[in-house]
């Protein structure tokens, strides 16, 4: 009886951790597989922190522009690190963010900050946007 109380606390607390976002079931993607992922392609974001969705076209020559829903436009910079930290720059005062990008294994992908979910995001192959 105390075993299969300890099993159905086991449990439930490891579906809480699940549905919290706090529980990672893979490494952080390679640098490889995020650039291959990003580069000439399009991601449609959420920032999960924000609540803001927009989208990002990632050029393979480093150039990322970013169209938000109002059909704002920002252009920024981009790079992966030998360790697979995805970059970003808009040229703002606090300058580059990097963030490890997990692969959620459904289609979609976090990046992650301080152990948190900050952005995720879907990827389609080319520039539907035409950005």
């Amino acid at each position: 009886m105390k075993t299969r109380m300890n099993l159905n606390l086991l449990a439930s607390s490891i579906l809480a951790l699940s549905f919290s976002g706090a529980l990672y079931s893979a490494d952080p993607m390679s640098a490889d597989a995020v650039k291959n992922l990003l580069s000439n392609n399009t991601a449609y974001c959420k920032n999960l922190q924000k609540n803001k969705e927009f989208t990002n076209y990632y050029r393979d020559d480093g150039t990322v522009i970013k169209l938000s829903p109002g059909g704002n436009k920002k252009r920024g910079k981009w790079r992966v690190t030998e360790n697979g930290r995805h970059c970003i720059d808009w040229g703002k005062e606090d300058g580059e963010c990097c963030h490890p990008v997990f692969d959620q294994s459904n289609g979609t992908y976090q990046k992650v900050e301080e152990g948190e979910p900050k952005a995720e995001f879907r990827v389609i192959e080319g520039n539907p946007e035409s950005l």
